[in-house]
């Protein structure tokens, strides 16, 4: 699971550690990651959680967990690629990415096809999107947001929204092996993340948001649950699913996708 320090990541990491299973949590801090993994083993009572340290919007550091994880050798059941933030105004990362591109677009893209080796057959990817993908069509031409005025929640819309893109590829690609690739939206959820990024929405709707486990609900339930191994390639909101589409001008065609996946094979 990365992103596993707080939010929807945390919440998930505590009702799966409560089922039994090894986690493999992915952190920035090592000192929370630690405390973190201390409080999960005593609420829960299972011993059996790691943690893995990364800067996931640095790629160095995706490519450098990736190796690490190869190197244990131990198959993956569930990849959770959960890590995301909203940022304003327009950063670069120290590798001079755009800061929304390569975290929520980049780093999932490339640790999960670092990743696929260690897949085990049946596995399963789940990709943590938001609602406001349905706003925004992807400019491949422009991923890094580089053109007009920039705006953080639009960054972060396109990006899901190369990540659904990318989850029905990778859910085509590898359905002959039994691998299935699911993306969900866990609706709006009172994180840190929306506390500190949408400060105005928050106060606004703070009485309406759902809790940090209301949200997780459909990722545990798509990481557990037998039914959503039938099926993959969907987008998912409370455990059902849902259009990936709302409004036609954010229709991809075959060629979008292709573009897509050879832009971000690129870098």
């Amino acid at each position: 699971i990365t992103g596993a320090s707080s939010g929807l990541g945390l919440a998930s990491a505590k009702a799966l550690a409560a089922k039994g299973c090894e986690l493999t949590l992915v952190m920035r801090d090592s000192h929370k990651a630690k405390h973190i993994r201390s409080v999960l083993i005593h609420e829960t009572g299972n011993e059996n959680i790691h943690i893995e340290i990364a800067d996931l919007s640095i790629m160095a550091d995706v490519i450098a967990l990736s190796q690490r994880l190869k190197q244990q050798n131990k198959a993956i059941d569930v990849l959770i690629n959960n890590a995301g933030a909203l940022f304003n105004p327009r950063q670069q990362t120290q590798e001079g990415l755009e800061q929304s591109f390569a975290l929520l677009l980049l780093s999932p893209f490339i640790l999960t096809e670092q990743l696929k080796p260690l897949l085990a057959k049946n596995a399963r990817v789940i990709n943590v999107l938001s609602g406001g993908m349905y706003s925004q069509k992807i400019d491949v031409q422009d991923l890094e947001n580089k053109r007009g005025r920039y705006s953080g929640s639009v960054a972060y819309a396109k990006a899901k929204r190369g990540l659904m893109m990318m989850t029905e590829h990778w859910a085509k690609t590898w359905q002959t092996e039994g691998i299935c690739v699911h993306a969900m939206h866990p609706g709006w959820a009172e994180t840190t993340g929306v506390i500190n990024a949408l400060p105005e929405f928050y106060r606004l709707t703070k009485n309406f948001l759902r809790s940090p486990e209301q949200g997780a609900d459909t990722i545990v339930w798509l990481a557990s649950a037998s039914e959503a191994a039938k099926c993959t390639g969907l987008f998912w909101l409370d455990r059902k699913p849902q259009p990936t589409h709302l409004l036609a001008k954010t229709l991809e065609s075959d060629t979008d996708h292709q573009q897509l996946l050879q832009a971000l094979l690129a870098y």
